[in-house]
């Protein structure tokens, strides 16, 4: 073998690690959004969020962010919209020029 190479087993099972650690790894991110945030530069969006909110309107938010994150950035819920708004997944992120209505006010 010469000097500086690497015998193919290892170079498959070096290939096969790679891969898997990159496969747990974006099933983690997936688990886990708000990572994605620290990882990713941060590019604006602007969404608008209307519903029992205390300050419905349109933000800037950074790239990445959630409905949970929009709804934060609006005060939180009116205190008496415990049950009034749609079930609607806030986890899910937040893209460019989305419109997130949370029911009636």
């Amino acid at each position: 073998m010469e000097r500086g190479t690497i015998p193919l087993k290892l170079k498959t099972i070096s290939i096969l690690s790679l891969t898997l650690i990159l496969t747990l790894f974006v099933i983690y991110l997936k688990d886990h959004p708000e990572l994605g945030k620290k990882i990713y530069s941060p590019e604006m969006i602007q969404v608008k969020i209307s519903g029992p909110v205390k300050n419905p309107g349109i933000y800037l938010l950074e790239s990445g962010s959630t409905g949970l994150d929009l709804v934060e950035k609006a005060g939180g819920y009116l205190p008496e919209a415990a049950n009034s708004f749609k079930a609607i997944d806030l986890d899910r992120l937040l893209v460019d020029g989305q419109a997130v209505d949370l029911g009636k006010r």
